[in-house]
């Protein structure tokens, strides 16, 4: 019974720690976002980055891992760059 106990009480703070820890991912990639777009376009695409994906990635929902997003961008432009 108290096993049932402790398991049921830890279950709700599943979805907090999961928010949590989405809500710093993503406070750790606005701080990354806001010293690129500082940058001119020249340096962003030196570094693989284009500034409208970092843009696109800053208003994704919560859920969403704008890191990943942006690190799909900047392979498809790489892929299409040699095809080109």
């Amino acid at each position: 019974m108290l096993a049932f106990r402790n398991h049921h009480q830890s279950a709700p703070h599943q979805p907090i720690n999961a928010w949590m820890e989405s809500y710093s991912r993503r406070q750790n990639f606005r701080r990354m976002a806001r010293s690129l777009l500082a940058e001119r376009d020249e340096i962003l695409s030196d570094l693989g980055y284009n500034r409208y994906d970092l843009l696109d990635a800053l208003h994704l929902p919560l859920h969403s891992d704008a890191m990943q997003y942006i690190e799909a961008r900047r392979s498809k432009r790489k892929q299409q760059n040699r095809t080109d």
